[in-house]
């Protein structure tokens, strides 16, 4: 992601704008992208598969203290003394949500699932929360399509937004969009997969049902959407923001779906929703520390900053070495006098 993020850095230094390449022209977006992908399902398979929730837990919140290193490391972000208590705050707190905000469930049949999705309380649930995400696309959408306009010098409309402000606001928005969908895409696929395992393992045959490949389908569409946006945010939002959020946005509404869906309230403490609200305000608080250090322009980012130096020293270095050889070839040729 540190290297999707650093591809679309560079491709949005490129003017005209017209000369810019699409994401799948880019080799260097391409590259991350596919390793991203590929590193996602074979590890999904194998983790969910073999590795108790305990233990998923600390690896997703040990993921984002690498993704911190990444982006010192590949998109030169400063890791100060408070980028070091911020990036702690996010891990513990992604830690509290991941390990006291899962609840394990057994395999249902489809008949299972069939009263599950039938029930009020989800139905209700499941119409209020797609609505949210259904306006919050919209909106942030529109906002997008302002920002373009901002950019656009012969626009004076807008000319009064902040635009620096506003392209962080709508990289969060698409972050917290992708990990909410996310969630949605688990949800479908642990339903889907549970049909499977009957099928394969047990052989209770559940493929003949057309709601079977209809929750196959919706999962396909879903993770698509939750990539689609979780790279339209990396293009416009800090990495050391964006996947603390999308991270804890994931967690907390796979919480709510698990509790709601599979009536897991009564399987519920009151002090494991303690420690996933304690969980959740610890992220947002270290994210708040990563960010306010930023001062007074967000998405005039320190990333964006050092990935334009370094190239613009790459380039100032090749001309200084042209530059170099040609004043050596005009001292020992005479030709070129």
């Amino acid at each position: 992601m540190a290297f999707q993020r650093k591809s679309h850095i560079l491709n949005d230094q490129i003017y005209p704008r017209e000369q810019r390449k699409h994401a799948f022209k880019r080799p260097l977006w391409v590259a991350s992208f596919s390793t991203y992908l590929t590193a996602n399902i074979i590890g999904s398979v194998f983790s969910i598969g073999y590795l108790p929730i305990v233990i998923l837990a600390p690896i997703g919140a040990v993921n984002l203290v690498f993704n911190a290193i990444a982006a010192r490391i590949v998109l030169g972000d400063p890791f100060t003394t408070q980028s070091i208590c911020g990036t702690l705050l996010i891990a513990l707190g992604a830690l509290l949500v991941g390990i006291f905000g899962v609840i394990q469930e057994p395999n249902h049949s489809l008949d299972d699932l069939i009263e599950l999705y039938k029930k009020p309380a989800f139905i209700a649930y499941f119409s209020i929360l797609e609505t949210c995400i259904f306006v919050t696309m919209v909106v942030t959408h529109y906002l997008e399509h302002i920002y373009e306009r901002i950019l656009n010098p012969d626009d004076k409309l807008f000319a009064w937004m902040d635009a620096p402000r506003l392209k962080t606001y709508i990289g969060v928005s698409y972050g917290v969009l992708s990990g909410n969908i996310s969630s949605q895409s688990l949800l479908f696929a642990k339903s889907g997969l549970e049909l499977f395992i009957l099928t394969i393992i047990y052989g209770q045959n559940q493929l003949n049902h057309v709601l079977t490949w209809l929750l196959v389908g919706m999962m396909i569409i879903t993770a698509a959407l939750q990539l689609y946006y979780l790279n339209k945010g990396l293009r416009l939002c800090d990495t050391v923001i964006l996947i603390p959020l999308s991270f804890c946005a994931f967690n907390v509404s796979c919480l709510f779906n698990g509790l709601i869906y599979y009536d897991q309230w009564d399987r519920l403490r009151w002090w494991q929703l303690v420690c996933v609200f304690l969980g959740v305000v610890l992220t947002i608080g270290g994210v708040l520390c990563l960010s306010w250090r930023r001062g007074a322009h967000p998405a005039s980012t320190q990333e964006e900053t050092v990935v334009q130096h370094t190239q613009s020293a790459a380039i100032g270095e090749d001309h200084e070495g042209d530059q170099q050889a040609e004043e050596s070839a005009s001292e020992t040729s005479p030709l070129l006098l």
